[in-house]
């Protein structure tokens, strides 16, 4: 039996089933949580000015995810599935939050690469899923189970920024199709076009609530990069799918205000100091940024810098052996926060990815082999 009720959204990192580990969304970003806030650690007091590196090589989303690997892609769509319905996570024993449907965009992205339609009727249908509890004022429900009924209840930003976590995920996974010869002109993908086409009403509807709440996440958000960077992406995504011009206006904000929070080191200040896992959600989530903006956009050369700078840190946080240092991070650290009682654990498969994205733009061989080695540490 399930109540009505709301509850607080923040970061969570899941494990992969057996040998491989599960990613979450744009391929690893975090599920959604109820955050209770711990001490920071002492930090260390010593820092250097980060260093930045050219882009070497341009790639759309699908490019890049193509040549990362099919086959990693599969693997992590195979640890992401679906039930019948098209719900996933923590909506499968029961509705919940769209917060908890962000693999829609690791769906999407295996089956628009594999060309393969089995796989992309169960991406469509997890939209379809999602938007099917999508309330009038354009945002979505949320019914929280009764075992957590005793939560504390969610604020209205919190609300907001779970919408945009899940809409982050959808754009993701509309870019992908949209960057697709095959899903736009083949015969098979018809009728998986015409399906999206038929939700566009609902895409703008949620859109238009996210804008509706852009200056309460931005107060909101205001201490938490990541965060921002999300809100970013989702207004990007969507804006871009939608020809809605205030809606990228709104992400170039965001953006900006993400960005103006890194520090002369590189890391993106989360909350009272720096975090590592933090820092690898943030870098994922605005690499993912960077490769849909439109290539005349001003934006682009900016964010890079900013990128770049960022990834010198996190790099600088990781061992030649792949894993994470946690010293002097403000959140995620043995006795930081929890999740639903249970300790945060490091968001290695962010850092993974980022590293991965890096090399592919920067030709740097350095950031592979971390992203490999930190694969290996932690699988």
């Amino acid at each position: 039996m399930t109540s009505q009720g709301t509850h607080r959204f923040a970061h969570y990192s899941s494990r992969f089933p057996a040998h491989w580990l599960r990613f979450s969304l744009l391929l690893c970003f975090c599920i959604g949580t109820f955050a209770l806030t711990a001490c920071p650690q002492q930090q260390p007091p010593q820092m250097t000015k980060c260093t930045t590196e050219p882009q070497k090589v341009t790639l759309g989303l699908n490019a890049i995810h193509q040549a990362i690997g099919l086959e990693n892609i599969r693997r992590l769509a195979l640890a992401n599935q679906p039930n019948s319905s098209g719900a996933l996570s923590r909506n499968i024993p029961a509705y919940f939050n769209v917060r908890f449907q962000m693999s829609i965009s690791t769906l999407t992205l295996y089956a628009i690469l594999a060309q393969n339609t089995l796989e992309l009727e169960k991406a469509v249908k997890t939209m379809e899923y999602s938007f099917s509890y999508q309330t009038p004022d354009g945002g979505f429900q949320i019914i929280v189970p009764a075992s957590l009924a005793n939560m504390p209840p969610a604020s209205e930003t919190d609300l907001a920024s779970g919408t945009a976590f899940f809409l982050s995920s959808v754009g993701i996974g509309l870019a992908s199709m949209q960057e697709s010869s095959w899903f736009l002109t083949s015969a098979e993908a018809r009728p998986y076009r015409e399906r999206i086409e038929r939700l566009k009403p609902q895409f703008d509807a949620a859109l238009r609530y996210l804008m509706s709440k852009s200056e309460l996440l931005q107060r909101g958000d205001a201490e938490a990069p990541n965060r921002l960077f999300f809100d970013a992406l989702a207004l990007q995504t969507l804006g871009a799918y939608l020809s809605n011009a205030q809606a990228q206006a709104l992400a170039e904000t965001f953006t900006r205000s993400a960005m103006a929070l890194q520090q002369e080191a590189g890391y993106f200040k989360e909350g009272t100091g720096y975090d590592s896992s933090y820092q690898g959600v943030g870098l994922s989530v605005g690499m993912n940024l960077f490769l849909v903006l439109p290539a005349q956009s001003s934006l682009r050369s900016q964010l890079w810098s900013v990128l770049s700078c960022g990834m010198s840190w996190q790099r600088s946080r990781v061992s030649a052996g792949g894993e994470i240092s946690t010293q002097g991070n403000a959140r995620v650290y043995a006795g930081g926060e929890k999740f639903l009682g249970e300790e945060k654990v490091i968001a290695w498969k962010d850092t993974m990815f980022a590293f991965w994205y890096f090399f592919h733009l920067t030709q740097n061989a350095d950031y592979k082999a971390l992203g490999d080695a930190v694969l290996n540490f932690y699988n």
